[in-house]
């Protein structure tokens, strides 16, 4: 029992003592060496934040940061720079002399958010590299793309109808990213093959440069809508030849004789419609047979052919220019007698209608092996009158012409001179 009570007094005692031992060496501590240091490391370094400076003033911001998080060494009260973490310390840019845009290397500041006071010693990385510009929000029309959109046989997307809902997007980040974008688009990148016109939304939206170069903008560059819907026009299309009509021909004309050269054999139409609305051969005009000389050439407008129907041209051909093919033809010149040049229909039965030209210079057009024998006495002319009201004595007037051959024709570009005369009335 003596020994139990022994054991426990020492062991009070050497208590005591140990207790006794740190308040001593806390005292001295305090007494001795009031201030500790501390190494405080992964503080974020907060750079979005530069108010009250001119930077600010202007309008600026810091775009880019190439330090995250730095380590800094602090001296301070030894009975507060323990409780000091990253906490509670702030690494911040010090942006009091920047005043213009541009890259610049800024210095590192540590700052407390509690209040607690502390000396830095070392501040690791202690400057970093920033971009310095201002924000800007613009807007730019959006363009739809459509590249990889296919259509099945028979079908076309007709690229003119093609929109973009909505039309515009409005931008904002550095001014000089935004100063690189040239234009916006709205692409489609999945492959889709459609068989009727349908409304797609776009996968990406993509920048480019004024050269066509595509751009990778940094995070700052938000627009304010990433979604737009692609309205997709798919026509029924068509390739179709080209034709021409022959005009002024006579019955027993063979218009399957005369054959013509195209500039373009064929063009390819669209329509909403179905495909058997599109006309196959797309008849550009007619050509009046006296016109067609052994040198002719006439350029016509397919807009103009197209303009009062729905079909659309997809060739990208404005014009065609129709030739006279002459292959195995060969030409003569002829010259008939007034007796072989009648007018008919005359539109007033008081007057006498007569030919004062004594005879016709004309060129007849046919294969080789007939125009040698074709001679005027195989040729006749007419001067039409059925749609003359001329009240003037002397007039000139068109001459058609009929050969006796089928696959023979005259033509000429002068016309003839009528003599109008008053029939004398007869004795009552």
């Amino acid at each position: 029992m003596k020994y139990n009570n022994k054991f426990r007094s020492n062991l009070s005692l050497a208590a005591i003592s140990l207790l006794l031992a740190i308040v001593v060496w806390f005292v001295i501590s305090i007494t001795q060496y009031p201030v500790a240091a501390k190494t405080i490391t992964h503080i974020p370094v907060k750079y979005d934040d530069i108010q009250g400076t001119p930077a600010y003033e202007q309008g600026l911001s810091v775009i880019s940061c190439d330090v995250q998080e730095v380590t800094v060494d602090i001296l301070g009260s030894r009975t507060k720079v323990g409780n000091i973490n990253n906490e509670n310390v702030e690494a911040y840019l010090d942006a009091s002399n920047i005043y213009s845009t541009g890259t610049k290397s800024l210095a590192i500041k540590i700052r407390s958010t509690n209040g607690t006071d502390f000396d830095v010693q070392k501040v690791y990385p202690h400057t970093a590299t920033v971009i310095i510009d201002k924000y800007v929000t613009r807007e730019f029309p959006v363009t739809p793309v459509t590249s990889k959109i296919d259509t099945p046989d028979g079908m076309a997307v007709n690229q003119d109808e093609i929109t973009c809902s909505p039309e515009t997007v409005s931008i904002t980040g550095p001014a000089s990213e935004l100063d690189q974008i040239a234009s916006v688009c709205a692409v489609i990148n999945k492959e889709l093959s459609l068989d009727a016109s349908s409304n797609v939304q776009c996968d990406q939206l993509q920048f480019y440069a004024s050269n066509g170069t595509p751009l990778s903008m940094s995070e700052n560059v938000k627009p304010d809508k990433t979604s737009f819907n692609i309205s997709i026009p798919v026509r029924a299309q068509k390739n179709v030849s080209l034709s021409v009509e022959i005009s002024g021909a006579s019955n027993n004309f063979d218009k399957s004789s005369v054959n013509f050269k195209f500039s373009a054999n064929s063009i390819t139409l669209a329509s909403s419609n179905s495909m058997s609305e599109i006309p196959d051969p797309l008849i550009l005009g007619s050509i009046n047979l006296s016109e067609l000389s052994y040198d002719f050439s006439k350029t016509f407008s397919i807009n103009t052919v197209l303009e009062p129907s729905s079909f659309t041209n997809l060739s990208g051909l404005e014009t065609v220019t129709v030739t006279l093919d002459t292959t195995g033809l060969a030409t003569k010149d002829l010259v008939l007698d007034r007796s072989r040049i009648a007018v008919i229909n005359k539109p007033d039965q008081n007057y006498d209608y007569s030919l004062l030209s004594q005879q016709l210079n004309i060129t007849v057009i046919g294969p080789e092996d007939i125009i040698n024998n074709v001679t005027a006495e195989d040729i006749t002319a007419d001067v039409n009158l059925i749609d003359s009201n001329r009240q003037q004595d002397l007039f000139s007037a068109p001459v058609t012409f009929s050969t006796k051959y089928s696959n023979v024709w005259a033509v000429t570009k002068k016309n003839v001179t009528i003599q109008r005369t008053a029939v004398a009335s007869s004795p009552g």
